[in-house]
C-alpha cells in the first residue's frame, strides 16, 4: 500500500520536491490533492518569487534604474507612475505583446530605485538603458553559462528572491510586483504516491542547498529536495 506522497514543483530548470505521509496530502479527489500542494511549495513570499524568477531560466538580467537628482521623485507614488510610464515604452517597443517581468521600488537606505528582472533575448540591456531617460541604469546578467554559475553561487533563484524582498514593504503595499503573465506559467505541481517516500534526483542535476531538509513532528514526515535539472 502506498503511504507517501511525491510532489514535485517545477520552474525553468529549478525543481522543488517534497516527501510526505501527511494523510491529508495522500486523499485523492480530482484537483483537491493540487490545491494543497500548491501552498507548500510557496509558503512565503520568498518561496513564490523563487519560482516565478526561474521561469526566466538562463536568460534573465537585473536592472538597477535610477534617478537623476533633477529627475528625483518626492515619493513611492511618484516612482510607480513613472514604472507605468516606462513599462508602457517596453511594450511599445516589443510591438505591445505581454512583458514578463519582476519589479520593486527601494529607497529604505537609499534614493528611491527600481529593480526590474527581464529577458535579455526580449530586452537587451543596451535597450534597457535607452527607454530609461530618468537617470543611470545598470544591469547583472543571469544569462547563458555566466547565469548557470551565478545560479549554482548564489543557490538557484533563492538569493535573487531574497534580494527583491530584503526591504520591508509599506503598509498595503506587496514587497515585490509580477507581471500577470508569469503566474499561469508556473506548471501546477505533478502529484504521486509512493511507497517508500523517497525522493529520486535525475543524475546530471545539480543539487541545491536546503534551508529545510528532513522534519518529524505531530503533523507528520516530510523530506525535501531542491535542484537545477539543466
Amino acid at each position: 500500500m502506498d503511504e507517501y506522497c511525491i510532489v514535485k514543483q517545477r520552474a525553468g530548470p529549478l525543481v522543488k520536491v517534497f516527501s510526505t505521509d501527511r494523510a491529508c496530502f495522500l486523499r485523492k479527489n480530482g484537483e483537491c490533492i493540487r490545491s494543497r500542494c500548491g501552498p507548500a511549495m510557496s509558503r512565503t513570499t520568498v518561496d513564490k518569487l523563487e519560482l516565478r524568477l526561474a521561469l526566466f531560466e538562463y536568460d534573465g538580467v537585473f536592472h538597477s534604474l535610477t534617478f537623476a537628482p533633477e529627475n528625483l521623485p518626492a515619493n513611492r507614488k511618484e516612482v510607480q507612475q513613472i514604472w507605468n510610464t516606462y513599462l508602457k515604452r517596453l511594450k511599445r517597443w516589443g510591438s505591445g505583446r505581454p512583458v514578463d517581468y519582476v519589479y520593486r521600488i527601494e529607497g529604505l537606505h537609499d534614493s528611491l530605485h527600481i529593480h526590474v528582472f527581464l529577458r535579455n533575448s526580449e530586452y537587451p540591456a543596451v535597450l534597457v538603458r535607452r527607454l530609461w531617460d530618468w537617470g543611470e541604469a545598470y544591469d547583472v546578467p543571469y544569462t547563458n553559462a555566466v547565469a548557470k554559475k551565478k545560479i549554482l553561487q548564489e543557490d538557484g533563484y533563492r538569493r535573487l528572491a531574497r534580494y527583491f524582498t530584503k526591504e520591508r514593504p509599506e503598509v498595503g503595499q506587496h514587497p515585490w510586483g509580477p507581471s500577470r503573465t508569469l503566474k499561469p506559467k508556473v506548471p501546477l505541481p505533478e502529484v504521486k504516491t509512493s511507497k517508500t517516500g523517497r525522493i529520486y534526483v535525475p543524475r546530471d542535476a545539480v543539487i541545491l542547498p536546503l534551508e529545510y531538509n528532513e522534519a518529524k513532528s505531530d503533523w507528520g514526515v516530510y523530506s525535501y529536495s531542491k535542484y537545477l535539472s539543466y
